[in-house]
């Protein structure tokens, strides 16, 4: 180890300035070189970005590729100019963490290329992303196939909007609770809607009232709540209007199973790309997917949608007690009553929470699904069969426009 040598007077005031002065230089080269080959760069850094290049929101990803649209003004995407792009070669494993580099909604930084650049032939201009904004807003969940990795589904969304249907397949309520569990610690929006409402005609009375009672309680809670029948509603109904003039003028995230009728629900907003609509009412029976992959979409009455393929599972990462308490609303107001500060409202002596369930002022259902979120054991009741992994695409969406695309060979 160097050892100081310390001078005197003037002398030694001169030396330490021309240290300082060094040192500050190689911390100013040190911050330069990191933000050259950080993937994820604020939008303040961008100014010193190479000639051409330009500001993109993600609108479909897919396994070596994705499609970008420009964003010359923040909330203005041209998603018709569609752009075939890839990431950087020196960015591909900056995010182990995550499943995926980019995902749907992300803004990223673009430098225009040609396609032997991206080792695509296509007749769509090509980019290469060198940056990714931080993200305002992501909708996140344990990877399925590797449960210490996170899939980050979309991201920079206004709101949650998720989906359900009394039956075909059954609303999981559990569900639910999860998407809003997310939009709490987002600070987003949450909308709910149930839809094929038609169908409850065909469930018991028993099951009827505990619809009612969940819908009520979760009106009570403050969220919005809408129960439809998307086949045989039109935009004219006043419904719709409602739901649509909650979306306008917003990034909206669809989430749910597969076959509830998110697809049908978007086809009322005149989208730019329609999105086909599986007539197989035996859907969730085989596992299958009318939308196999998430897309950014431009609503013709106003607004964009981030369409998401259906969930089988939807785990969440793991949570504290209070970090998860803070997304069920109910819960929220009683953290500080209970006895102990790191109450996990599980079996502590002098809990509120447990005595509100008691009470009745907290829905028993509810707590049971704060339980299963916290153990780890909550996110699997919705799987479909696992020995079927038939997907379906849709009509016009961006992986099937009319352009010759031809991925070439590493070799």
């Amino acid at each position: 180890m160097t050892k100081w040598k310390y001078r005197r007077g003037d002398e030694d005031a001169e030396h330490l300035a021309k240290v300082d002065k060094i040192r500050r230089s190689k911390d100013k080269l040190k911050k330069h070189n990191r933000d050259e080959t950080q993937f994820e760069l604020g939008k303040d850094l961008w100014a010193k970005a190479g000639e051409g290049w330009f500001a993109a929101r993600i609108v479909e990803v897919h396994k070596r590729y994705a499609f970008i649209s420009p964003e010359p003004i923040e909330g203005d995407i041209d998603t018709r100019d569609v752009w075939l792009a890839t990431v950087a070669r020196r960015h591909l494993q900056s995010r182990r963490g995550e499943r995926n580099n980019i995902v749907v909604g992300d803004i990223v930084l673009c430098r225009p290329t040609d396609d032997r650049d991206v080792k695509i032939t296509t007749d769509l201009p090509c980019c290469v992303i060198e940056h990714l904004a931080p993200r305002r807003s992501r909708i996140a969940r344990r990877d399925p196939m590797v449960m210490e990795r996170e899939h980050v589904l979309a991201s920079n969304m206004d709101q949650l909007l998720v989906v359900g249907s009394y039956a075909n397949p059954g609303v999981k309520w559990g569900l639910i609770d999860r998407y809003l569990v997310l939009a709490a610690e987002q600070e987003i929006e949450a909308i709910i809607v149930i839809n094929k409402e038609d169908l409850l005609a065909n469930e018991s009375q028993e099951f009827r009232q505990k619809c009612e009672t969940e819908i009520a309680y979760f009106r009570n809670l403050g969220y919005t709540v809408f129960s439809l029948q998307v086949e045989n509603q039109t935009f004219e109904d006043p419904v719709i209007r409602e739901i649509h003039s909650m979306m306008d003028h917003k990034t909206t995230i669809l989430s749910g199973h597969s076959g509830v009728g998110k697809s049908s629900l978007i086809n009322l907003f005149r989208p730019e790309i329609e999105q086909e609509v599986e007539e197989n009412s035996n859907i969730n029976y085989k596992g299958r997917h009318t939308t196999s992959y998430a897309s950014m979409i431009k609503l013709g009455r106003g607004g964009y949608v981030i369409d998401t393929p259906g969930i089988r599972s939807f785990v969440l990462r793991e949570r504290g007690p209070v970090e998860l308490s803070y997304g069920f609303l109910e819960m929220r107001v009683l953290v500080n009553k209970c006895k102990f500060r790191e109450c996990r409202h599980v079996d502590e002596p002098g809990c509120a929470v447990i005595q509100a369930v008691a009470d009745g002022t907290i829905s028993e259902r509810r707590y049971n699904s704060y339980k299963g979120i916290l153990s780890g054991v909550s996110g699997r009741e919705g799987r479909t069969r696992d020995d079927s992994r038939e997907t379906s695409g849709r009509e016009g969406g961006r992986g099937d426009l009319e352009i010759d695309i031809e991925v070439e060979s590493d070799d």
